[in-house]
């Protein structure tokens, strides 16, 4: 008989005895109180594990990156850390170190910024000073949130590889993951170049070459049945692709971002003008 107690603190669910894990959300059915204890090992099991977590993670990324990909995308999931959770970590610790390694700000000096712009006939409908402002204030965001500008470009890229190997039969969403684990792949050889070229001085293209190569490694182990001479063609052809509508992705959003400066910018006769003018 089922003691009245013996129900998982989760969802309520009545638990067998001997049962490590609820039958119905999966928690554990032994769960203790949070003391230092508890966060410590959950840090360790959850990052450190030898069997799971990041390091694991990254280390089949590393050994076996093709095969990895393809468990994960056939079910093979439960040792793996989540690959959006893994960028962003990732993305973080490198702008981590970016802020900590930059060099010293320079002096502030946007109030005494003026061009030839601010003294145009333009400038009597436009606020250029605070128009000027606003997208430094989003390019230092941005540059200051590096996961989340790397999150912005996958689904440009995901979209890249889509069309690039579109003879094979994954979908969208699954080269979103793919994008998203050979991203942290990146992300993971990032980190020390973040220190080669701040201390040694060497040119951060060496990173985009050497990514290139293990996303093409990659794909050639994910693709292990077709030629290897075709899958580096087709991953050079959505590389292309993926830079192609990343430069249109950043100038519709350039402009869509002017539009929305011009609009907080402008002045009262801004709108009046331009609909006389049009």
């Amino acid at each position: 008989m089922i003691q009245p107690e013996k129900r998982c603190r989760n969802c309520g669910q009545y638990l067998l005895m001997h049962q490590k894990f609820c039958h119905e959300c999966g928690q554990k059915t032994a769960t203790h109180r949070i003391d230092f204890h508890f966060l410590v090992h959950e840090i360790q099991h959850g990052i450190f594990h030898v069997d799971g977590g990041i390091l694991y993670t990254l280390k089949e990324l590393f050994t076996r990156p093709g095969h990895t990909l393809r468990e994960y995308l056939e079910g093979k999931r439960q040792q793996h850390f989540k690959p959006l959770m893994l960028v962003i970590i990732l993305g973080s610790v490198c702008a981590l170190i970016q802020y900590y390694l930059k060099p010293a700000a320079e002096p502030d000096r946007s109030g005494t910024f003026t061009t030839k712009i601010s003294s145009a006939d333009a400038s009597k409908y436009i606020d250029f000073q605070g128009f000027i402002s606003y997208f430094k204030q989003i390019f230092d965001w941005l540059g200051n949130h590096f996961a989340f500008t790397v999150l912005l470009m996958i689904p440009v890229a995901a979209f890249g590889f889509l069309l690039g190997f579109r003879k094979y039969r994954y979908n969208y969403p699954e080269w979103l993951v793919i994008l998203l684990f050979l991203t942290g792949q990146s992300l993971a050889v990032y980190v020390f170049f973040i220190f080669l070229n701040h201390f040694a001085g060497i040119d951060i293209t060496w990173f985009y070459l050497i990514s290139w190569m293990l996303i093409t490694v990659s794909l050639i182990q994910f693709f292990e049945f077709t030629r290897k001479r075709y899958i580096v063609l087709r991953s050079f052809w959505s590389m292309f692709l993926t830079y192609f509508f990343s430069l249109i992705y950043i100038v519709l959003a350039i402009v869509l971002l002017a539009l929305i400066g011009v609009i907080r910018y402008g002045y009262d006769n801004l709108l009046p003008t331009l609909i006389e003018t049009y």
